[in-house]
């Protein structure tokens, strides 16, 4: 089983993005819980170019194509920053919709996310003391996308392949430096939050097998 855990770059107004140093951060200095599982994982950024809506679209399917045809994952655990929200939020639906434009005219209104167990997940990370919740609805930017042209890309090609979604808020780091009255976690705690996000896939799709 290989698992593809990618975050984004930063955008807008942002000088940085939560789950690009969280992915970097993972990648180069693994939590030793991922123990041999993590031969199994690839952690990537997914770049898109910001000069206007249509041009983040296509560049981000672009890189997104790269990948899935680099890595060939059973399963994709995208993140994404939410500078609005205090806690990890677990991605439910993907819907067909791109900051108001449908993002396939041929695909139908959503899908639902389709990692095991979403809220066994959601209560593995409260119990270790992080705030996570389930949510039915990641936006209509770039997060929403990513999950939404997966999932559509499974079902229209026939695969297997396996897709949810994590919104995680601001770093401490950040806030500092973008003076920014925002709500914020240390980056400690979304290395453990991904940490048992990834185990808890493993774990399921191993017994699945």
């Amino acid at each position: 089983m290989k698992l593809l855990v990618t975050g984004f770059p930063k955008f807008d107004d942002y000088a940085e993005n939560s789950t690009q140093t969280l992915i970097e951060s993972i990648a180069a200095d693994p939590p030793p819980e991922l123990g041999g599982g993590l031969a199994e994982v690839a952690f990537e950024i997914v770049p898109f170019e910001n000069d206007d809506d249509a041009t983040q679209q296509r560049t981000m399917l672009d890189s997104l194509h790269e990948l899935l045809t680099l890595h060939a994952p059973d399963v994709c655990l995208f993140c994404g920053q939410a500078a609005s929200r205090p806690w990890v939020e677990l991605e439910t639906i993907a819907i067909n919709v791109f900051k108001g434009s449908v993002i396939d005219p041929d695909g139908p209104p959503a899908y639902w996310a389709t990692l095991p167990d979403i809220e066994e997940l959601a209560n593995r990370l409260r119990d270790a003391g992080i705030p996570a919740r389930r949510s039915h609805h990641a936006g209509t930017h770039l997060c929403n996308h990513i999950l939404y042209s997966t999932l559509h890309r499974a079902q229209t090609t026939g695969s297997d392949i396996r897709c949810g979604f994590l919104h995680l808020p601001m770093t401490n780091t950040q806030v500092i430096a973008d003076d920014e009255n925002r709500p914020f976690v240390p980056l400690s705690l979304t290395r453990q939050a991904l940490t048992i996000a990834i185990r808890h896939i493993i774990e399921h799709l191993t017994d699945e097998a």
